[in-house]
């Protein structure tokens, strides 16, 4: 459900925004995903009675400024993420693009050639050099590449 819509639940309370659906069978990971829901909404909930019925703000240059720090140079926490290098320029640049905000075109440039080097001659791309190729880097390297955009980005 979108934000701010009511739901009516399975026992006829109203929920102000949608919850995951679940089969009534209540299990480790239900009852977790439900406490993260209930934390959510608490801070959805407190930051829309601090706007008023402004509802909530994106400070999109903050926003920016966090991808595109994380595209320039991700810190050494994320090392073991090296087989998700094309995952993780998917996420940062989609985010990137939402806010209209895509690198400059030489960082694009370097983007392309970079996921270019994951791709395997018979197809599909790896996770980073020297790695297999498989079908969920191939997934996020496309979508980059798309993200991308230019003719070199599409002929790779």
């Amino acid at each position: 459900a979108a934000l701010g819509a009511r739901i009516d639940d399975d026992d006829g309370s109203k929920d102000e925004y949608g919850r995951t659906p679940d089969d009534g069978l209540e299990t480790h990971s239900s009852r977790e995903q439900e406490e993260t829901e209930d934390s959510v909404l608490r801070c959805v909930a407190l930051a829309h009675g601090s706007q008023g019925d402004s509802g909530l703000t994106l400070n999109r240059a903050q926003h920016v400024k966090y991808l595109s720090d994380m595209f320039e140079h991700l810190p050494a926490m994320f090392g073991c993420l090296d087989a998700s290098r094309p995952w993780l320029a998917y996420w940062i640049l989609h985010g990137l693009s939402i806010l209209e905000a895509l690198p400059n075109p030489e960082v694009l440039k370097r983007t392309t050639a970079t996921l270019a080097s994951f791709q395997a001659p018979e197809g599909g791309f790896s996770g980073g050099p020297g790695q297999m190729t498989h079908l969920a880097p191939t997934y996020a390297a496309v979508n980059a590449l798309v993200t991308i955009g230019t003719e070199e980005a599409l002929a790779v």
